[in-house]
């Protein structure tokens, strides 16, 4: 049972998720923009492209398929780290998160560890080593995003995850762009999939940290692109027919966010106006 100080702030951080967006937005133009600022407002608008992808009519052009709808994600992810990181950082990142996630997936199609016994189809080919050339770089981009998004890598790993809850069923059941050896437990997935994606997550945040000390600091413009693109991802789930999934994902992302602020009481407090509790002096 959650104590009677804990449930007030969860019902005010939960009611203030509606208007993180609007927030975001009116600081973006509440000011002369920065570069940081441009990658972020440019980032919504690719949110607001992917939601369009999955209602007619532009679900059916190929400039809203799931493979642009992708490849727009990864220039995004290049532009975006290259204008946030300096360059020596940004490419840091990549070359780690691009080859930890290669070998991560070239075991996992060889010996179905730690995801689960799997295969890509052909659809997003070409491929190294039974492994898409792509994938390498999707994980770059949902791990940089997630990055940014948390306080830990830890919690960027948790988003990692919270990710592939929401899509992994719809790419591999519905859009077949792999498919599962066996029927899985969570909307035809194996569970084992998503400890892999937290091991192989955590593996390349661990060595991106070692490598570089450089310590997450999310900001409030991250954390409503996590969130958008999140319910990106339940549009998309509502629109390949599985209603139940996209009810679970809601969930997840809803959550998931909630906890982020959770975990910084400055960042709340400073998001809803209310200030730091202060102690009396007797």
């Amino acid at each position: 049972m959650l104590g009677s100080h804990l449930r007030p702030r969860l019902v005010t951080l939960t009611v203030s998720l509606g208007q993180m967006p609007l927030k975001a937005f009116r600081a973006l133009f509440s000011a002369r923009w920065t570069k940081s600022q441009i990658s972020w407002a440019i980032a919504y608008a690719y949110t607001i492209y992917v939601a369009l992808s999955a209602v007619a009519p532009f679900k059916d052009m190929s400039i809203f398929s799931v493979t642009a709808a992708s490849g727009l994600l990864v220039l995004l992810y290049f532009f975006h780290s290259y204008a946030n990181l300096n360059l020596k950082t940004a490419s840091k990142f990549f070359i780690i998160a691009a080859t930890i996630s290669f070998i991560w997936e070239f075991i996992g199609v060889t010996t179905g560890v730690p995801f689960g016994q799997y295969s890509y189809t052909t659809s997003l080919s070409p491929s190294l080593l039974s492994v898409p050339l792509f994938i390498p770089l999707l994980w770059c981009a949902l791990g940089y995003f997630c990055m940014e998004a948390s306080d830990y890598y830890i919690m960027a790993s948790a988003l990692m995850v919270s990710l592939d809850l929401s899509f992994d069923p719809v790419f591999s059941t519905s859009l077949h762009l792999w498919t599962w050896q066996s029927q899985g437990e969570y909307f035809g997935v194996p569970l084992s999939n998503f400890f892999g994606w937290f091991l192989a997550s955590l593996t390349f945040f661990a060595i991106f940290f070692l490598a570089t000390r450089r310590r997450t600091r999310s900001s409030n413009y991250a954390i409503v692109f996590y969130y958008l693109f999140g319910l990106d991802n339940v549009i998309g789930d509502l629109a390949s027919g599985s209603p139940w999934l996209a009810l679970a994902s809601f969930i997840i992302f809803t959550i998931a966010t909630l906890i982020i602020f959770l975990v910084n009481g400055d960042r709340w407090r400073k998001l809803l106006g209310i200030n730091a509790p202060t102690k009396s002096v007797s």
